[in-house]
């Protein structure tokens, strides 16, 4: 049973109430996931508020901790459809098309709105850990919220490494040669890991942190808003390209994707990991809403 997976002090503590409440329950999905958030939480930082034997500030944590998950995720696809959707043919088909042009206007709108919303959201939550963390003389949590800025400064050094130098080395590459293929895998496993190496840096950070209840109380309403912005996006991504094969057969059939890959195919792909990150994030965002409602001021 994933209870046994608690730290010794916090079963002998808690235990018996959190099984006993447990069972009053039908078993459910959503309470194992809740539960392996809670052991994941409570080893890194043991810092819980019950209410009625549930953690509610590790649970509105983890849950906010998904979303940001599931919106790195949701960003990577979204490159993806950027890098697709920004060869000429593309570009035309939305000026000759208002469905097309309309529905990737929504796209961009909405990922504006998901990191101002990500934003507006974690800034407080932020500023409290390094205030916490600089009044008792501790580095670590300043240092790991750097690690973004770290981690973007050389995805964009190691772009410009690869534009300026590399490429203009090898000359002209066809689209499908090994190289070029590569290479851009390689770019595109740089993202990913700065991406990676970002949310967990904040993750960590964000777990070491006494950070009050009020502050994700408040950061639940704009991870909610990033959540349904991403509902939206994953909407628009899919009109799009409905559209476009309505509207531009030969293109939507063509090989016009990612690494001149069938467009449809890539289209399918990046909704699909849309999909799954935009369901993460709702859910999470349901299970922190639930778990607010047990917090006290």
């Amino acid at each position: 049973m994933l209870v046994g997976l608690y730290p010794r002090a916090w079963r002998e503590r808690y235990e018996e109430e959190f099984v006993a409440m447990l069972g009053q329950r039908p078993a459910s999905v959503s309470d194992l996931v809740d539960v392996a958030f809670g052991v994941l939480d409570t080893w890194v930082r043991p810092q819980v508020v019950s209410e009625g034997g549930r953690f509610v500030i590790p649970k509105m944590r983890s849950s906010l901790l998904a979303v940001l998950w599931a919106w790195v995720g949701f960003v990577a696809a979204g490159v993806g459809f950027q890098k697709m959707s920004e060869y000429e043919d593309f570009v035309s088909a939305a000026r000759e098309n208002p469905v097309v042009g309309i529905s990737f206007e929504t796209v961009v709108v909405g990922a504006i709105v998901a990191l101002a919303a990500l934003v507006v959201g974690g800034a407080p939550i932020v500023l409290a850990a390094v205030r916490e963390a600089l009044a008792e003389g501790r580095r670590d949590v300043p240092l790991l919220f750097c690690v973004p800025l770290f981690s973007a400064a050389a995805f964009v050094g190691y772009v410009l490494v690869l534009g300026k130098i590399i490429y203009p080395t090898l000359g002209r590459l066809a689209v499908h040669d090994v190289v070029n293929v590569a290479l851009f895998l390689s770019l595109g496993g740089a993202f990913l890991l700065a991406a990676a190496a970002s949310a967990a840096a904040v993750s960590v950070a964000v777990s070491r942190g006494k950070i009050g209840a009020r502050f994700y109380r408040f950061a639940l309403f704009p991870g909610t808003l990033v959540a349904l912005a991403m509902g939206v996006v994953l909407v628009a991504t899919v009109v799009w390209g409905l559209a476009l094969r309505a509207q531009a057969p030969a293109l939507f059939s063509g090989d016009e994707g990612v690494l001149a890959t069938p467009t449809a195919a890539s289209w399918l792909a990046i909704v699909a990991v849309m999909a799954v990150r935009a369901c993460a994030a709702l859910a999470a965002t349901v299970r922190g809403l639930r778990a607010r409602r047990g917090t006290v001021s």
